[in-house]
Formats: C-alpha cells, structure tokens, sequence
C-alpha cells in the first residue's frame, strides 16, 4: 500500500494529509504531471498552489465484467472530490479542465 492509500484513501482530515499533499505538489515543477493509476485521473500542476485535472482514462471494452462506464465515471468523481478536499485543506487549489 502506498502513503497515498495510506493518507488520501479516508476523508477524515489530519495534519498527515496536508504535509502529504505540499510534498506532492512540491515535487512537481509548473507544467509537471502526476497521475493517480487506481483511477486513472492526471493532474497537472498549473499553479504555484493549483493543481488541474487535466485527463480521466477512459472506459475501454477490456473492462467490461470489471467496471461499467457509469462506475468508472462514479470512482473517478469521487476519486477527485476526495482528493479536492484533501489539497484544498493544504491551500493547493483543485480544478478540473475535464468538466
């Protein structure tokens, strides 16, 4: 399990979460890329604290008896939401340019 799982996976909000989220978005140079593989969303660092969501892997037929298209767009919302609220309470500032 990594420290994403371990940190982002909950919505309970700790210090933890916060550090974990400007380490990330410290990592990443403006224009730099950072991708969430369990769902399949990218994100770019747009902002000295912004980051954009930039893509969403597609639903692709090798999926089918895995996850539905609905589900996949369901995990990947609630993957963002999750996500959002975590940044936002780092003051890193989330948007979504797939929308």
């Amino acid at each position: 399990m990594s420290g994403f799982d371990v940190l982002l996976g909950t919505d309970e909000q700790k210090p933890e979460h916060a550090a974990w989220c400007r380490q990330q978005i410290d990592l990443l140079k403006i224009g730099g890329v950072w991708g969430i593989p369990r769902s399949g969303l990218i994100f770019t660092r747009t902002g000295e604290n912004e980051l954009t969501l930039t893509a969403r892997m597609p639903w692709m037929a090798e999926m089918e008896g895995t996850i539905t298209p609905e589900q996949l767009v369901e995990q990947q919302q609630d993957e963002y939401e999750l996500n959002r609220r975590h940044f936002q309470a780092a003051g890193i500032t989330m948007k979504d340019a797939t929308a």
